[in-house]
């Protein structure tokens, strides 16, 4: 109402979704800020402001559309600052998606696990694995043409791009299958040392989930918050030129 009353007086209602919406970019960007100071309470709880966040973000789709009004944007910067914003836009609401989805599929797994740490413990796997295939030689050969046939790539190497994009446990299925099909050509002993290999095997792949949901979070971050900073940078440069062209410095 505000924005329709300035327009039929003829005064800019451009300028105010303007000022509003700059105003709400510069207000999403404190979220970070309010996530380092823990130590101060009386600002309300980190809760509290991403609930803000989420509600200021997705009104500013509706400010955005009153801002730019029923035409699509034609100059050079206004059209960069336009995409500029959505994905910014898109990537928060991706971000609102992902962020309530992974930590569900995250807690089928039952162990914890830090993302800085994953590379450490699947060398360990890996390590153990083939320790295990080694003293095993020592009986049968059969294991260890195994595990350098289908096993080795497995566990020394990082999953595909295509896993880290759709990540299933088809592979996990797959080897496990093999293995116990591998067991009527083992003794006991070998028997033993192949359900332990089944278990790094899931081991392992828990990991691999566990890296390509938790990079996925990471990935998502660092485009949401940096392309957030050029926004801004941007929108300052389009509101000075605004003002200058229209008569407001």
């Amino acid at each position: 109402m505000w924005v329709w009353l300035q327009n039929v007086k003829l005064f800019h209602g451009s300028f105010t979704t303007g000022y509003v919406l700059f105003g709400s970019l510069v207000f999403l960007t404190m979220l970070g800020m309010r996530k380092r100071l823990t130590f101060v309470p009386a600002i309300g709880s980190a809760s509290f402001w991403m609930q803000l966040h989420i509600y200021v973000g997705l009104a500013s789709f509706a400010i955005f559309a009153m801002h730019i009004g029923p035409r699509i944007p034609d100059g050079g910067l206004e059209i960069f600052l336009a995409v500029l914003y959505l994905i910014v836009a898109l990537s928060g609401a991706y971000g609102l998606y992902v962020t309530r989805v992974i930590p569900r599929k995250l807690s089928v797994i039952n162990e914890e696990v830090i993302f800085e740490r994953i590379p450490s413990l699947r060398n360990q796997i890996a390590i153990s694995a083939r320790a295990m295939v080694l003293e095993a030689c020592v009986t049968s050969e059969v294991l260890a043409k195994f595990y350098v046939r289908r096993l080795a790539g497995y566990f020394e190497r990082p999953r595909s791009l295509a896993y880290a994009i759709n990540p299933s446990g088809r592979i996990r299925r797959q080897l496990i299958g093999e293995i116990e099909e591998l067991d009527r050509f083992l003794a006991e002993d070998q028997r033993t040392v192949s359900r332990k290999l089944a278990i790094l095997i899931r081991k392992k792949d828990d990991l691999d989930f566990h890296q390509a949901m938790q990079g996925r979070l990471k990935v998502w971050l660092f485009v949401h918050i940096g392309m957030t900073y050029s926004l801004l940078m941007v929108a300052i440069v389009h509101g000075v030129l605004a003002l200058a062209f229209g008569g407001g410095l």
